[in-house]
Formats: C-alpha cells, structure tokens, sequence
C-alpha cells in the first residue's frame, strides 16, 4: 500500500485542480452575490447569473474540471434563488439546458452538489464563492476540507483491504492506516463544534441548501450527509445489511458521489463486507492463532475511530435541531437526523461483532 500522506494528496490535488479553475471567468461577479443575498434582491441575483451564464451552450472543448467548475460558479445562484422562494429553471431562461450539459459532462446531479461548494471552492479569501459571506459558512466549508480527501484515501484503502488475507500483517498495517485517515474525520467534527454556531446554520445557513427542479426531477442541496463515507461503511461493514432505512438512505445520496464511488458501491452490493469475511477468516483459523488476534483488534481499532465521529455527530445534529425545533425536522441534505443515530447503532453492531470474534480466537 502507497504511504499514507501521498495517497491523500493524490485526492488533495485533484480537488485542486476544480477550484483552481475559472472557465466561466465568474470569480468577481459569484463575489458579489453574498451581499444581494442580504438584500433579497432576486433580480440582482437573476442579472449577475445571466452575466457569465453560457447560454449559447457549453463549450465542446471543457473537459471535467471545466465543467465541475463551471457548475460550482452557477451552483451558488440555485441555492440562492430557492431560498429567496423561487425554482431557478422557472426565473432565468436557459438556465436548464446548461445544467443538464454539464451534469451529463461530469456524471452528477444538475446543481451544486457537496463537492462544489468545499473542495472544488477555492480557500483563498479573495475567491472562495459563498451564498453568504458569514465566518460560520466559511468555517463549514473548511470543516469538510480537513476530512475529504483522507475519506476518499479511506474507501480506497478499504476496498484493497478486502482482499488482504485476516492472517497477513499487511492485513493490520492497512487498517491502522485506514483509522489514521479517519481521524480527520474526528477532526472536522471537532472543528465544527468549535466554530460553526447551530443558531447561525439552522437559521442562516441551511435555508440554502433546499431542494431544486431541473429536467422535472427535483435534487437535493448540498450537505454533509453526501460525503462518501456511507460508501466506506457500505464496504466495511454494511453491503449485506437488511436495516431498510439504512438500505434507502445509502440509495438516496449514491447519486451525489463521484462515479467512481458508486461503481465501489455497485461492486460489494449484497456481497460480504470486508468484516464478514475477516471474522469468517478468524473462525476458520481457530483459536489462539496470534496473527488473527492481531488482524481483529486492529480492525476493531477502525471501528473505535469511526465511532469517535459517529457519537459526537449525532449530538452536533441535536444541538442544530434543537435550536430549530419549531421548523424543519429534516437535515441540511435533506435526511432525518435520527438517521444519524440509527448508524451509531449499526456501528456499534457491527464492531459488537469484532470483539466477539476477538473473544472466541
């Protein structure tokens, strides 16, 4: 396996290269619509958008980064226009035919989606394109970027874990590597604890991210909940699971992933996930096979990072939702947050496992 810190910037750089890119050449006018937002002005919204709209169609030319790019610039109005109460398609003529060219270039949904708004959104103040300009959105978007590309080197991991043999000691090295990753994990939750206020995200916020029409199918807006780690879990522990919320929930965001990520999805659907077969492995083995034990219980180390997210995550969701406990009860992307506690205890089902496992070997 590739040494830890040049996997994830593999992913790092690729990230990179979308938020470096300007095709549309919008950077200065997206930077103008924080302020129209504070003003409700949707006519100044819908001018600003028309001004870089490509509306005599998307160059032939653009590749994936163009595109991904193009529709991150365009993706900040759709929020921002749903949430002053209108569908975009209905109020800027030649808006959907662009939206449905570039979702057919880059193989995603119509809109922006989580990755537009993070990590193919330049950091750099001068160029990072808000919906609202507040310090607590920024610190949203940075919250994500601690953690996505470690995730993304995480499924990768993961899925090459799955053919390493329990008994192999490239076995447990791949898991401590794997529990390294998802310690950014931990990390962005940790941040966002510390700067994002649940009265600004449920108030401010959140009112961005609602669902749109194009191409007479609604979509849903960016949100946490759409970052690949249920692809992760779907490999780890939960491709076999018959938990049909759990089932639904992995259905409704796979199309929010990158494609590469749903065909990982595809490929372990109703085949034993990596845990099935570890603890198959050890009970082959039989007891007191030393190299078994050490395979399970850096497994199970996996197991105690995810879970050190997975708990405090769930409260983070409380804390927004009790704030906003008249309103929605739906998260930002559009799920019920006790689907977040529902994953705990799946979680902890599945590790429950490893350490049966650890006891009977």
């Amino acid at each position: 396996m590739e040494r830890a810190q040049d996997r994830a910037c593999v992913f790092a750089a690729t990230h990179a290269a979308v938020a470096a890119c300007d095709p549309l050449q919008a950077r200065s006018l997206v930077l103008q619509l924080p302020g129209l937002n504070r003003n409700k002005d949707v006519p100044g919204i819908v001018g600003l958008l028309r001004e870089f709209l490509p509306v005599r169609g998307v160059p032939s030319g653009w590749g994936f980064v163009e595109a991904a790019a193009a529709m991150r610039d365009i993706g900040f109005f759709l929020g921002s226009l749903k949430r002053h109460g209108h569908e975009p398609a209905d109020v800027v003529p030649g808006l959907e035919p662009v939206l449905l060219d570039l979702a057919r270039m880059t193989d995603l949904p119509p809109r922006e989606t989580l990755l537009h708004v993070t990590v193919w959104n330049p950091a750099a103040a001068d160029a990072q394109r808000s919906y609202t300009g507040l310090s607590d959105e920024a610190h949203l978007l940075e919250s994500v970027r601690i953690s996505m590309a470690a995730l993304e080197a995480a499924i990768a991991v993961t899925v090459e874990l799955h053919d390493v043999p329990l008994r192999s000691p490239g076995f447990a090295q791949g898991c401590d590597e794997l529990a390294a990753y998802l310690q950014k994990m931990v990390e962005s939750i940790v941040y966002a604890y510390r700067f994002i206020s649940p009265q600004v995200f449920y108030d401010e916020l959140r009112p961005f991210y609602e669902p749109i029409r194009v191409g007479g199918q609604s979509y849903l807006g960016p949100g946490a909940v759409e970052m690949p780690l249920f692809v992760l879990d779907h490999v780890l522990w939960g491709s076999q699971s018959d938990h049909q919320a759990y089932r639904e929930f992995k259905e409704t965001y796979l199309p929010y992933v990158l494609p590469a990520y749903r065909a990982v999805y595809a490929r372990f659907a109703g085949k034993p996930a990596l845990i099935d077969r570890a603890i198959g492995e050890a009970r082959a083995a039989g007891a007191q096979d030393e190299l078994v034990r050490a395979g399970l219980a850096a497994l199970n180390r996996v197991f105690v990072v995810l879970l050190r997210f997975r708990a405090p995550h769930v409260q983070l969701a409380e804390r927004v939702y009790e704030v906003g406990r008249s309103g929605p009860a739906i998260g930002s992307g559009g799920y019920a947050p006790s689907m977040l506690g529902d994953l705990v205890t799946l979680t902890l089902a599945a590790r429950s496992r490893i350490r049966t496992a650890l006891n009977e070997s």
